[in-house]
């Protein structure tokens, strides 16, 4: 098993399409849906990372990190977009997420800035496990997403936590 870190542009297009299998094993609106999505430059920035797991030349586990802007005390910032976790389910037993969550963690510090995501409530628990931290329902936004899933943060200041964050999911 080997661990890959790449950005949009340095995938080949197996990649992609290993990506897009894996993505509808969970979310089966078809490949060429998954495609579609991961085509579109508004999910998909060229410059975003993608850490995955690879098995027998197959992904078994992937996230998708891209670099968006937030705007925190009318201060625009960077942060990381944390994006589709996924382990194919005969994997999941072998503490893979936790190699992708030790990778993902490992990357954000050295790249000193704050990791955003959105998930349900079920994932919580497991999020926190590895440093995340809950936001307050009302103390983010993501302005350019309709969602009502949890926030939830990751190497942001201490004194910043508490303060009112708008996140932007399509915006560098």
């Amino acid at each position: 098993m080997k661990f890959y870190k790449k950005n949009t542009l340095k995938l080949k297009k197996k990649d992609i399409l290993d990506i897009a299998k894996l993505k509808n094993s969970h979310w089966n609106f078809g490949i060429s849906s998954q495609l579609d999505w991961f085509k579109n430059q508004k999910n998909v920035f060229k410059s975003d990372y993608h850490l995955f797991l690879k098995k027998y030349e197959k992904i078994i586990g992937y996230v998708q990190l891209g670099k968006r802007k937030y705007i925190l005390n009318s201060k625009e910032n960077k942060y990381y977009l944390f994006r589709t976790l996924i382990v194919l389910k005969k994997e999941r037993n072998e503490k893979l997420a936790k190699k992708i969550m030790q990778e993902v963690s490992n990357f954000i510090k050295k790249k000193k800035l704050p990791c955003f995501l959105l998930c349900k409530k079920n994932l919580i628990k497991f999020y926190e496990k590895y440093g995340w931290i809950k936001l307050n329902k009302k103390k983010f936004k993501v302005e350019d997403h309709i969602t009502s899933l949890h926030g939830m943060i990751y190497n942001l200041k201490k004194t910043d936590q508490n303060k009112v964050i708008k996140f932007y999911y399509n915006e560098k």
